[in-house]
């Protein structure tokens, strides 16, 4: 037997979000150990070829020694990157490396918050007593199924811009709690004379008497991060595992406030901290305006900036710091950015040439690769255009690939894998009762053929007009998907890919003048017929 060993799931590991998004930077999307081994270290699986009922014992022991190979070089790789992780965020946390592994990051704060609380000697109040006493929200929700106002998004100014500086606030949220002393303690306190220090579009005040121990921890955190950890990651990797760590709290920090299941669930410093953000954010773009310098766009900590000085980009920061006590500097550098009317979409190249994306369909990894692949090619031709001349020279290479995409689909000039969807199942097929996603749909459909599948397995399908028994309802119901191992050509539905293909285009396009409809062959009598 193994001695002076724990076992560690580190599928729940690279499955949770903040760990996916803050850690490791989206670097994958599906937690598949095919895909994270393939993203963080270069490796992936063995894939013999045909059905792995009719592999040979070589093949499949070639197959699981690789499967375990690469589950060890993640735990070893970039100097034991992943484990010392699980280390530092265990030790911020005050938990144990199984219980850090199993739980989400509202566990890993409150475990926080609860030790900070017992070391100061503080009563940890009643979840259903706090909520009594402080649980009124002040304004009102312009997204459904929230529960008040969130981070603001101004409307862009469309097309393609050049010499574009992006300024953003450093750790908006974290430093919002610092500066303005919020907490469940502060918010709304009982002292007549603290009632007139308001947060700003609520009716929310904050204490002045005490300090909030959320803004103190908090703060701290963000402070080590920003103006230690973040310099010395340079030149240690040990200082960059500290610094990922401290990111993956404070980016959670905000949000946990807002949640239902969280202990210390407090809805009004969660909408104080949003509100105080949207304030900051349209305050900071009426002093860019009045310093001379056009705002193209802005987005909840950040603002798009048309040619900037050098002497506007300084004043601007140092009226942040003195006026807002907030921490705003160059955060991105673009040779010209492409921004369309829709909101968190744009597409900005760097001036080497690096294409960054946001909010397009098109990057997407489960996106099907016939439509990737040629938003990937689009890419490739923003990233060499350099002057405005060669950015409008680019619309006609751009509508050439869209319209052989378009005939290829219309044809069904295709293979079939071109056109499958690829998403991880969350959780097993069973466990779903009401609401079924299509890929849980193309599962259960496996599932009757016989396949077995797991939370963790990635799910292939297609686009189909057709039908399937539903096993929950025990009924039959209509279905767009079908997994793409029981698929045939002649049943993709060549409409909805056609859809799909205008939804990602028409985001690039807007910014450029084209029309889509005109790409394809489409008047603007025969759209409406």
């Amino acid at each position: 037997g193994i001695w002076n060993a724990i076992h560690i799931d580190l599928y729940r590991f690279f499955f949770n979000k903040s760990i996916q998004i803050y850690a490791f930077g989206g670097k994958y999307k599906n937690a598949s150990l095919d895909e994270i081994a393939n993203a963080l270290i270069g490796e992936g699986k063995i894939k013999p070829s045909g059905d792995m009922t009719e592999w040979t014992y070589s093949q499949l022991a070639m197959y699981n020694v690789q499967d375990g190979k690469i589950t060890l070089k993640l735990t070893t790789y970039d100097d034991g990157l992943v484990i010392k992780l699980m280390v530092v965020l265990m030790r911020i946390a005050v938990m144990s490396l199984d219980d850090l592994t199993r739980f989400p990051i509202s566990q890993w704060i409150r475990g926080m918050m609860f030790y900070e609380h017992r070391k100061r000697n503080i009563l940890i109040p009643n979840r259903e007593d706090l909520l009594e006493l402080k649980g009124k929200i002040s304004t009102k929700a312009m997204i459904k199924g929230k529960k008040f106002k969130g981070a603001i998004v101004c409307e862009p100014t469309t097309g393609v811009h050049f010499d574009v500086k992006v300024m953003d606030f450093w750790s908006l949220y974290p430093s919002i709690f610092k500066v303005w002393n919020l907490g469940y303690q502060t918010i709304l306190c009982p002292h007549e004379e603290c009632k007139d220090n308001l947060v700003p579009e609520t009716s929310h005040w904050v204490c002045k008497k005490n300090k909030a121990m959320e803004a103190e921890i908090i703060g701290f955190l963000k402070d080590l991060r920003v103006f230690h950890y973040k310099k010395l990651r340079k030149g240690n990797p040990w200082y960059k595992v500290v610094e990922q760590a401290i990111k993956v709290f404070l980016n959670a920090s905000y949000g946990v406030f807002g949640d239902e299941k969280f202990d210390l669930y407090c809805p009004p410093v969660s909408e104080s901290i949003t509100a105080v953000g949207r304030s900051s954010i349209m305050r900071t773009i009426e002093k860019a305006k009045s310093l001379g310098i056009e705002v193209l766009y802005g987005d909840t900590d950040s603002v798009f900036l048309h040619k900037p000085t050098e002497q506007q980009i300084k004043a601007l920061s140092e009226w942040s710091i003195k006026n807002l006590e907030l921490d705003l500097g160059i955060d991105k550098e673009y040779r010209y950015v492409c921004l369309s009317s829709r909101k968190k979409n744009y597409m900005g190249i760097t001036p080497e040439g690096k294409v960054d994306v946001k909010g397009m369909t098109g990057k997407k990894k489960h996106t099907p690769w016939i439509i990737k692949g040629a938003f990937d090619a689009a890419k490739k031709y923003f990233g060499e255009a350099e002057t405005p001349e060669e950015v409008q020279a680019l619309k006609g290479a751009l509508k050439e690939v869209v319209r052989d995409v378009y005939l290829k689909i219309k044809r069904r000039d295709f293979e079939l894998e071109e056109m499958a969807f690829h998403i991880t199942l969350g959780k097993s097929p069973q466990s779903y009762d009401k609401t079924i996603p299509q890929h849980v749909r193309a599962a259960m459909m496996l599932e009757d053929k016989g396949i077995e599948l797991k939370k963790g397995d990635v799910v292939s399908f297609v686009k189909i007009k057709g039908a399937w028994y539903n096993k929950i309802t025990k009924t039959v119901e209509k279905t767009n998907v079908k997994p793409l191992q029981l698929a045939v050509k002649e049943e993709i539905d060549v409409n909805k890919y056609h859809e799909i293909l205008r939804s990602v285009f028409i985001q690039i396009l807007d910014s450029l003048d084209v029309d889509y409809n005109s790409i394809i062959g489409i008047t603007n009598l025969e759209q409406y017929m």
